[in-house]
């Protein structure tokens, strides 16, 4: 019978001991809670300070916030993340094609944040003689400030460049729309407004010279737009607030000049291989 095949424990015996110990380690291991970094346990998932930190510095919370007011908020969140990460593993959803490339997209992210963070560090703090040569420099950014109210036509940039030329050659929107559908680029055709003084230095200075009704084109991050420039607007910054804006302008110029020699840097020494038909074009 299947009762005489059970094995008589006598108690104190070594097998005793290590059943109690486990059945006590299984126990202890099903009774999380809140207590200490701990701020809540949920379905067995803690949830730290730690947590409750990261999710703060993800909503871009300032730092004169009260951080221990906002922490229930914080927490809700956290906790409903949480639930709703449960549910969808549940339905297997952590299985699927687009969970895996975007858990790869968003850990990239992550540590591509950290590794800028661990290269460039803070930048030196500019003096006062640089943020006026970069006030000087930089009209479009303070004095000459203006808001511009643009016609655009916006459309992925063709693999053929020779076409966004040919097309931006011609001396209206219309004219320029018609060729470009023409080439069978899909074209949207929309209004637009531009603070100068929102812009990087060095474009900036390059549409303020431009005259009224003139059109420019801009290419970046796979999409091009083409412009006119309808009207403008003087927009003259506070001078009380040159130097602050000036200074956190070089600030972020001296960073992307950091990241952008360590970019090269990492690509001189990877090996990468391109699909020819993606390969990005000199220029």
């Amino acid at each position: 019978m299947l009762l005489d095949r059970r094995t008589s424990v006598t108690p104190g015996s070594p097998r005793t001991v290590a059943a109690v110990a486990l059945a006590l380690l299984l126990l202890s291991g099903c009774s999380k809670q809140p207590g200490g970094q701990v701020l809540a346990v949920v379905n067995n998932d803690e949830i730290t300070q730690q947590e409750l930190r990261a999710q703060a510095a993800a909503e871009n919370t300032p730092a004169t916030v009260d951080f221990e007011a906002l922490a229930p908020q914080l927490l809700d969140r956290v906790i409903q993340r949480n639930l709703l990460a449960d549910y969808a593993r549940d339905q297997g959803l952590d299985r699927g094609p687009e969970y895996v490339a975007r858990r790869r997209q968003m850990e990239q992210m992550l540590l591509a944040s950290l590794a800028i963070r661990k290269l460039v560090g803070t930048p030196p703090q500019p003096t006062a003689q640089q943020a006026q040569a970069y006030i000087a420099a930089n009209p479009a950014l303070f004095a000459g400030r203006e808001r511009l109210t643009l016609e655009q036509l916006r459309f992925p940039t063709p693999k053929d460049m020779n076409v966004v030329r040919d097309a931006a050659k011609l001396d209206n929107l219309d004219a320029i729309e018609g060729k470009l559908r023409e080439k069978g680029v899909a074209v949207q055709r929309g209004n637009a407004v531009l603070d100068t003084g929102a812009i990087p230095g060095d474009i900036a200075r390059q549409i303020a010279v431009l005259p009224t009704g003139e059109i420019f084109d801009l290419t970046a991050d796979g999409t091009t737009i083409i412009s006119r420039i309808a009207a403008r607007t003087p927009l003259a910054t506070d001078k009380a607030n040159w130097q602050r804006i000036a200074m956190a302008a070089l600030q972020r110029e001296q960073l992307a000049k950091a990241i952008g020699s360590k970019m090269e840097e990492l690509r001189k020494n990877a090996k990468i291989k391109y699909d020819p038909d993606y390969q990005p074009k000199a220029g």
